[in-house]
């Protein structure tokens, strides 16, 4: 990363900044050596000789990044490790501003405004350490804002009003900008956002599936777990991954694109049953969570609301959590759509106990026992799953068995950016439509009358599925409801 071999910066007007910052570069080409030194990918080592088999005869090595005209330079502005934007409130009122570097010094500012507006506002960023590593991350959250509409941001103090072309070139050259989420969709104005998880084996990998998403230009992205691959022990990873972020996974006009995050195994030392925070300190450090908890609801005002779960990296399947759930889905019923997404699948394709299916591994169990009954109870749109790096569409699912009228779609198991494993044959796998050891997004499109299309996207671009939901959301199984009201 270019960035983070350039000298510190000159001119700075205190010797304790340069020591600092010094100390700062000495931990950075550390975390550097630590990288090298380790195989590329090898955390795919955990999946079996066939699966890796599999992953070789894909290919290793992902294909070339489709060309993104408007992917931010390596050179010029802020030396940023990372750059993002995320929710812990209101999508169409709100943004958070996050971003990463390595100088305890460097401003904590930023100038804000409405594009089109010619004053700026400015706002102050809380600084935090992302612990172990010397990573500075600042976070301000932006509030009373209008939805649907485009604002733009720079780090540091507001830049004077520019005299000519080449200032308002400067300008450009400077800022970033955003666009808060609608207040309520409508024929002309539908949501699109991408969907995946388990993003990067290596960097190449990563590389060519956020130059897709950026091509999609979604309005945000939900990503559910495994992001940098960092075993909450490496920071190079994490650095990796946010500069790819920041540098391609942005849309034509300038507009960065937010992320919902869910945690995985690999966000978490030991993978599973982690400690909040100690365990998982890059995602902890990185992400302000609603009530600073793995699960979580978000709501954009009536159309949609995205619940998102801990497929125990950090927190139990059952108990707090299942209630949380139970009580969160109650509570939206008004929702016209409603999203579920966690790491590791009820429903998935690989990860087989001896002798049996990927579907009779304990942890897809749990997640069937304590939490597939609430959505059949409440109704939801889609579950999206990670972790088992394929690709893969379920048939409807309604209590454990094929149902095309009102059973629940379960899509994606996490292949963003890594080496895939082998999948059922349709003679074993039951549950599953379509299903590949292929490299992939999620492109979902939700519309004003209730209809939605899921759209998986490979890594060169090409469509592997397309699935075409007519109804927002499952019919609530009435059965499930009864169930409830006797045990109470």
């Amino acid at each position: 990363m270019r960035e983070l071999t350039r000298h510190v910066r000159a001119g700075a007007p205190a010797a304790g900044r340069h020591i600092r910052a010094a100390v700062s570069m000495v931990f950075a080409a550390l975390a550097w050596l630590s990288l090298a030194a380790a195989p590329q990918g090898s955390a795919a080592s955990q999946g079996s000789a066939a699966s890796k088999g599999a992953a070789e005869s894909q290919g290793a090595a992902a294909p070339p990044s489709a060309p993104v005209p408007w992917q931010r330079p390596l050179y010029g502005g802020p030396d940023l490790v990372g750059l993002y934007l995320t929710w812990s409130k209101d999508p169409t009122t709100t943004m958070t501003i996050n971003w990463v570097d390595l100088y305890p010094d460097s401003p904590s500012a930023i100038h804000w405004r409405r594009v089109g507006d010619s004053g700026w506002a400015a706002a102050n960023a809380a600084r935090t350490v992302v612990a172990p590593s010397a990573l500075q991350r600042r976070s301000v959250e932006l509030a009373g804002l209008q939805p649907d509409t485009m604002y733009e941001f720079g780090i540091g103090p507001a830049p004077e009003p520019p005299t000519d072309e080449k200032a308002v070139k400067a300008i450009e050259s400077s800022t970033w900008r955003f666009r808060t989420m609608p207040a309520a969709l409508s024929p002309a104005r539908p949501l699109r956002i991408v969907n995946g998880g388990d993003m990067m084996h290596t960097r190449a990998m990563v590389d060519a599936m956020n130059a897709q998403a950026a091509q999609i230009q979604p309005d945000f992205a939900i990503l559910g777990g495994d992001l940098a691959y960092d075993d909450g022990v490496r920071g190079a990873r994490v650095i990796d991954w946010l500069e790819s972020w920041m540098r391609i996974c942005v849309a034509e006009d300038r507009r960065l694109i937010p992320m919902v995050v869910g945690i995985g195994n690999h966000e978490v030392r030991g993978g599973y049953g982690g400690r909040i925070p100690d365990d998982a300190p890059y995602f902890y450090g990185l992400f302000t969570l609603p009530d600073g908890k793995p699960h979580y609801a978000l709501d954009f005002g009536r159309y949609l609301s995205i619940v998102m779960l801990d497929s125990g990296h950090t927190t139990e399947f059952g108990g707090a959590q299942a209630q949380w759930l139970e009580s969160a889905l109650a509570s939206r019923e008004a929702s016209q759509f409603l999203i579920a997404c966690y790491h590791y699948p009820a429903y998935g394709t690989t990860k087989a106990p001896e002798g049996g299916l990927p579907i009779d591994n304990p942890r897809s169990v749990a997640i069937r026992e304590a939490w597939v009954p609430h959505f059949e109870r409440y109704g939801i749109t889609v579950a999206l799953e990670h972790d088992h790096h394929n690709f893969k569409r379920t048939h409807r699912l309604r209590r454990h068995a094929r149902d095309d009228d009102n059973g629940i779609l379960y899509i994606g198991d996490g292949a963003w950016g890594v080496e895939t494993r082998t999948v059922p044959t349709p003679e074993q796998g039951w549950w599953l439509a379509k299903a590949s050891p292929t490299r992939h997004l999620w492109d979902i499109e939700l519309r004003s009358d209730g209809t939605a299309t899921m759209r998986a996207v490979a890594d060169d671009g090409s469509t592997l599925d397309t699935v075409t939901i007519d109804s927002p959301r499952t019919r609530p199984d009435a059965q499930h409801q009864a169930d409830s009201h006797k045990g109470q």
